[in-house]
């Protein structure tokens, strides 16, 4: 019986067509027949979960679905990647839109700062795994549901994941929080879904055997960390050449020392 793998969520889930990568490493040692990569970075939940909600799943497929930080709004429907317009603000599409659009930029940061609260988004969070919990019974798939930041989640009749991405392996790659407040500041994250490459292998070895045995996923213990700090930001032989090269173009300030 064919089989797909499904993949949906924020930029940890992103593909980036490296063979190292975890998206593509996951696939080959799931030996599945094709790959659905929904991810789209900067997203908000609703997004993934409209994906997963209208994609055609068949029973025994895989779906692995990133939560994302609570609070992303999906504002503007053809651009899912403008929903963390609340903490970032200079990458070139917001600053495009600040521009070209500039009541619907202060409409979405007027939201933030008059509308949102923290409980109505932990409401719909929680009525988001509720209904994706649901469907997962129906379709019959595989599902591992994985925290991209710390967020309180029931987890009956899930595979339950210990940690978050970015608490528990992201942001512990840094040598301290100094240091990463000094990568972020240089330019783009340089590195594949907020890790270094061998991180990507410990991770696809943890989910692989989340996904076989229904033990919980780990992502507290076994990841290399404390290793970075803002001179590697395009040196580290665990980078995104892709990314690396977007941080290089001209626009992007990189000190010399990190060259």
């Amino acid at each position: 019986m064919s089989q797909t793998l499904w993949i949906y969520g924020d930029s940890f889930a992103v593909d980036w067509k490296e063979d190292w990568c975890w998206t593509r490493l996951l696939s080959t040692r799931l030996d599945v027949d094709r790959v659905v990569n929904q991810a789209c970075a900067g997203s908000s939940n609703e997004w993934s979960a409209k994906q997963f909600r209208d994609d055609p799943h068949q029973p025994g497929d895989i779906v692995v679905f990133f939560v994302t930080e609570m609070s992303r709004q999906w504002f503007f429907e053809d651009r899912p990647y403008l929903s963390n317009l609340m903490s970032v603000l200079d990458i070139q599409d917001a600053k495009d839109l600040e521009a070209n659009e500039a009541d619907k930029f202060k409409a979405v940061q007027d939201y933030w700062l008059h509308l949102q609260r923290d409980d109505i988004d932990e409401l719909r969070l929680e009525h988001m795994i509720d209904s994706i919990r649901v469907k997962q019974i129906e379709r019959e798939v595989h599902l591992q549901i994985i925290p991209s930041f710390n967020i309180n989640m029931t987890w009956t009749d899930l595979t339950v994941t210990h940690g978050s991405m970015t608490w528990n392996v992201c942001d512990q790659e840094f040598q301290s929080d100094a240091e990463m407040v000094k990568w972020y500041a240089q330019s783009i994250d340089t590195r594949a879904n907020h890790m270094t490459r061998n991180n990507h292998l410990v991770f696809v070895d943890k989910l692989v055997h989340s996904l076989n045995t229904r033990e919980p996923l780990d992502l507290e213990n076994g990841f290399e960390t404390h290793m970075l700090t803002h001179r590697n930001k395009v040196t580290h032989p665990g980078l995104c050449k892709e990314l690396v090269d977007m941080a290089r173009a001209p626009g992007n300030t990189i000190p010399q020392d990190c060259l």
